[in-house]
Parts: C-alpha cells; sequence; structure tokens
C-alpha cells in the first residue's frame, strides 16, 4: 500500500469516527423505517448547496408534494456550474429542471458558495419569513463539503432560532451518500418527473452519470421496505430533537 493510500485511509477513519459514537449495548439497535405517503405539513423549504441537488435528493417527494397542492420553496445556495457552460445555458437548465418537478418558487443566492456565517443568516431569514412546517436539508454523511457546509450552518440555524414563535420538522436527505432512515416514501409515480428533472441538467451529466445514481439508490431504497419500484428515505425529526441530536455538548 502506497504512503498516499494509507493517508487516505486515515483520513477517512478519522471522519468515520468523528461522525458515528457507538457502542457493544447498540449491537441490536437496528430497525427499519416506516413507509409514510409524504411528509406532513403544507409549506416546505427544500434547501440545495448546487442546482441538480433537489432534484436527485427529494425530486420525487417535491413532485409529490406539489400535485397535493402543498406549497414548495427550494433556496439554492450556490450556483454550481462547469468550466466552459455560460451561466445563461446553465440558468436555463436550472428553470426546466424546476418546471418538471413543478416548482415555481425558488431563489437562488450566490454563484458561489458564501460563507458559513452568511448560509446561517440567510437559512434564519428565509425560515421566518417563509414559515415553513418542514426544511428539507442534506444529510451530515455527505461525502461532499458543501453539501455539509449546508448541514452545518443549517444546524446553527435550527439553534439560533428556537426562539421563533413556531416550529418546524427537519427532512435530513441523501445525495451522493446513504443515510440511516426512518421515514422512506414512495415515489414510483413520480419517478419519470425526477428523473426529467435529474436529466434536465445536461451540463452536469456529462461529468456524472446522476440518472443511474438516483435509479439505484431509489431503487434499493424501496427493496428495503419490501415495495416495487422507487422509494426515497429521510430523517425525520423535530427541529428540537435535530438540534439536540446533532448539536456538539460542552
Amino acid at each position: 500500500m502506497s504512503y498516499q493510500s494509507f493517508l487516505e485511509l486515515r483520513f477517512i477513519a478519522e471522519r468515520i469516527r468523528n461522525r458515528i459514537v457507538t457502542s457493544l449495548t447498540l449491537s441490536k439497535a437496528s430497525w427499519t423505517p416506516k413507509l409514510i405517503e409524504t411528509i406532513p405539513g403544507k409549506r416546505f423549504l427544500v434547501l440545495a448547496p448546487h442546482p441538480d441537488d433537489d432534484a436527485i435528493g427529494c425530486g420525487g417527494t417535491i413532485s409529490k408534494l406539489v400535485e397535493s397542492q402543498k406549497e414548495v420553496r427550494i433556496c439554492y445556495l450556490s450556483i454550481q456550474s462547469v468550466e466552459g457552460i455560460r451561466e445563461s445555458e446553465r440558468m436555463n437548465e436550472i428553470e426546466n429542471s424546476l418546471k418538471e418537478m413543478g416548482v415555481s418558487d425558488y431563489k437562488f443566492l450566490a454563484k458561489k458558495f458564501p460563507s458559513l456565517d452568511d448560509v446561517s443568516r440567510i437559512i434564519i431569514k428565509e425560515i421566518s419569513n417563509y414559515e415553513p412546517h418542514a426544511v428539507f436539508v442534506p444529510s451530515p454523511v455527505e461525502n461532499n463539503d458543501v453539501h455539509l457546509k449546508t448541514f452545518y450552518s443549517y444546524l446553527r440555524s435550527a439553534k439560533t432560532a428556537r426562539n421563533l414563535r413556531f416550529d418546524w420538522l427537519t427532512v435530513l436527505y441523501e445525495i451522493w451518500n446513504p443515510l440511516i432512515p426512518n421515514v422512506v416514501i414512495d415515489i414510483t409515480r413520480y419517478m419519470p418527473q425526477k428523473i426529467q428533472a435529474i436529466e434536465a441538467h445536461k451540463s452536469q451529466l456529462a461529468h456524472l452519470d446522476f440518472t443511474r445514481l438516483a435509479k439505484g439508490l431509489n431503487c434499493y431504497r424501496s427493496a428495503t421496505v419490501s415495495m416495487n419500484g422507487y422509494a426515497e428515505a429521510f430523517i425525520l425529526l423535530p427541529r428540537g430533537d435535530f438540534v439536540r441530536l446533532f448539536m456538539k455538548r460542552g
């Protein structure tokens, strides 16, 4: 094994240790996630680190909520682009993806991902103004730095916003990496819309087959709850429980 490979393994092991604390007493603490119809509530805020994360991670559920006459707002924290792609072309891709999911309420923040302090302030402002019943945010097991920064900024915001006159649910979703979910939603009927929303991001698909990624993960998720078709998986928590679970003590 090369020295570089050894350092990579040490890095991965350190990240795992930092995220997971376990005990022998938890050896029988596994569970099967609950199959639910949809996320409860009427207004939903989706925090997406980049355009396409929303479609890949929860595009089926978004489409399902919209068809059920629920309000969905997507907040893009940065505009992901690749070299050689004009901004106007990228914006056209994003708007086409939103149309496929039926979303008309959305916001772009910046070309590049803002600082953690700025993102936290933006998230608090979005939550305060929109008063969502649930907020979708990438999970803390994502293997992408901007996805993790979004999670951390939201965690800070959720703690700071505890004095608001309303409360909400946190919905952790998966993009790159599977999480350990407590709820699963059947999106079989909405999978064609989700795939079209993903494939609208043509410039991104030129570098990685996100369609294959989503199909594989969503097919796997349906199998875990003994159903056919496709499903999306989430960790669903009340805001207070979310903060207590993930905020460091001391």
